[in-house]
């Protein structure tokens, strides 16, 4: 029989979700009552779970159906939607709040097959889980350690033992504990059923980021799957002096998972990661990849190369890795191994990349193509700032915004505006294009002047300028779509105000490496383009990527362009002159 697809089985949740509406029950008795009716299917040995029950829905048809429909998937399948299940039924802000996003099994696979190719033993160490939702790493972490210990002849009840001392899990989510301690069982209900023996495993409702100390230093293995959301400022301040070497500005909480996870480590132990790739290059990431550095080595990063349908409802952009954790040691910079991963897990090598410390990003290659463009150009000593150049964010938000604008300039004039400002949005940047002033609107309702009144506007761009769009994705052919304005802006009124969907590279010297129009030419060579999809972990183009974003000795670039080379030649030739040298 062909197992439901993705689409069908969270069709079958959006029913559930009804149904509960009718009812009045909330995500833990559904799920609850879901799971008795499975195990007394799949595993009859096991003792009823916790979880609220209730006799009224178990006769329901919509959960009858769903039953059948996790008796038909594989069993870490089934309760990778049994739990995802509940997180797409809880309340929304309390979902997010948590950050209830599970890892694929797919990707589970990937990672511990990982975990096991850099050396890892699963009968013989401890595991733990500090942010363990609904078993996602625990229960094929059992199942492994179950087939190694069933080799070596340990016998059923040793075998139960071995796994209850070894295997450790926290969550914040009461309901998702006691749904990680039932998976577990039903990952051992042959040898439950066998000796009667009914482990209590060690998975604690507690938040793992205070409650963890007496356990640091002292795991060997640490999986993890970490929430990720911006911390508020007050939840970060009781963390703050616990995490104050990782924390920067508004950290993200996945920021203080990872240390949490590194510190649980004894010398020697791994940690196993599925992360967001922000951390590779963020600026509020700086002390955390300073830390990473200073006590761990960076076995390997894997690269997830599809970032839609990888995690249900979110699209991420995101990295595997092993750190293997080693005595504190200032290092200028480290060596790791890269893959890129597939959707289904599979892994490729792409080969090695150097990460520098200082808490510069870290140039990560995404395909083989990369690895020699990453090796050559981040030997570049060259930055924007060399080329006469500074980056900032256009200062225009236009829901927040309170000074008048216009759809025209004529309605401005009719208006009596004081001083009238061209404003320039994102969708107006075409790449290698130049913007020109837009007298009238070409969207119905869009505005395009504001009034800035008689006082100085420190938003008002008035030197020449290249623009780009700020947000992009990994499905466009460019991550930098770059075009210069057109000088006009300049002369006819005095210059232009940027909306928050622009990024603006503006001259601040007289004479630049490279004029505008070129600098965008620049910008747009396929080379540095997609050197910067190798240092850029959102699909944010940030202030900060930018300004760390290597480029060719301008002085060389100039004299290729004089001599008639195009810009794409002229990068091109100047990585030639760098990996010959």
């Amino acid at each position: 029989m062909t197992p439901p697809s993705k689409r069908s089985i969270k069709r079958h949740i959006q029913t559930l979700g009804l149904l509960a509406h009718r009812y009045n029950a909330d995500a833990a008795t559904l799920v609850g009552t879901i799971l008795h009716l499975w195990c007394k299917i799949e595993c009859p040995a096991l003792p009823k779970s916790s979880l609220p029950y209730s006799e009224a829905l178990a006769s329901r048809q919509e959960i009858v159906t769903f039953v059948a429909v996790l008796s038909q998937l594989g069993f870490l399948d089934a309760t990778y939607w049994l739990s995802s299940s509940y997180a797409m039924l809880t309340e929304e802000g309390y979902r997010k709040k948590l950050a209830m996003f599970f890892t694929p099994v797919s990707l589970t696979k990937g990672l511990l097959d990982d975990l096991a190719d850099q050396g890892t033993d699963f009968g013989r160490l401890s595991f733990m889980d500090p942010a363990c939702g609904g078993a996602a790493f625990l229960a094929p972490i059992a199942l492994r350690m179950r087939a190694a210990l069933v080799a070596e002849g340990l016998p059923p009840l040793r075998l139960l033992k071995h796994v209850e001392e070894h295997l450790y899990g926290t969550d914040l989510d009461k309901t998702l504990c006691e749904l990680s301690k039932h998976f577990l069982c039903m990952a051992l209900h042959a040898e439950i059923q066998e000796t009667g023996y009914i482990p209590t495993f060690n998975v604690q409702n507690v938040n793992s980021l205070t409650e963890l100390s007496t356990n640091l230093g002292k795991i060997d293995v640490v999986v993890c799957n970490p929430p990720y959301r911006k911390m508020r400022a007050e939840e970060l301040e009781p963390l703050r002096a616990t995490y104050s070497d990782v924390i920067e500005a508004q950290p993200n909480l996945y920021c203080l998972f990872i240390t949490l996870c590194v510190r649980l480590l004894r010398n020697g132990g791994r940690a196993a990661l599925v992360t967001p790739t922000s951390f590779l290059s963020g600026q509020y990431f700086s002390r955390l990849r300073q830390f990473l550095i200073r006590n761990t080595d960076i076995e390997h990063i894997g690269m997830i190369s599809d970032r839609k349908g990888v995690f249900i409802d979110v699209e991420q952009e995101t990295a595997m890795t092993i750190l293997h954790r080693r005595a504190e040691e200032d290092r200028m910079q480290v060596r790791a191994n890269v893959s890129v991963v597939s959707a289904t897990g599979q892994y490729r090598s792409v080969g090695e990349c150097l990460l520098p410390n200082a808490g510069a990003v870290w140039p990560i290659p995404r395909s083989t193509e990369d690895v020699i463009l990453v090796k050559t150009i981040s030997s570049f000593k060259f930055r924007l700032t060399d080329y006469g150049y500074r980056v900032r964010i256009g200062a225009y938000v236009w829901n927040r915004d309170k000074r008048p604008k216009f759809e025209s300039l004529r309605d401005a004039q009719e208006a009596g505006a004081y001083t009238a400002i061209p404003l320039l949005w994102s969708r107006d940047i075409i790449a290698g294009g130049i913007v020109q002033p837009e007298v009238i609107s070409t969207y119905n309702g869009e505005h395009r002047f504001v009034d800035i009144g008689n006082k100085k506007c420190l938003s008002v761009i008035k030197s020449p300028c290249v623009v780009m769009q700020r947000v992009t994705s990994n499905d466009q052919p460019r991550r930098l779509v770059a075009a210069a304005v057109s000088p006009s802006i300049f002369t006819t009124y005095g210059g232009f105000i940027g909306e928050n969907h622009v990024v603006i590279v503006e001259q601040v010297t007289d004479k630049p490496a490279l004029p505008p129009t070129k600098l965008a030419e620049l910008l747009s060579t396929y080379a540095v383009d997609r050197y910067f999809r190798c240092i850029s972990g959102a699909t944010n183009v940030s202030v900060f990527e930018l300004s760390q974003l290597s480029l060719p000795d301008p002085i060389v670039l100039k004299e290729a362009l004089i001599n008639g080379s195009t810009l794409d030649q002229a990068v091109n030739d100047s990585f030639q002159l760098i990996s010959k040298s």
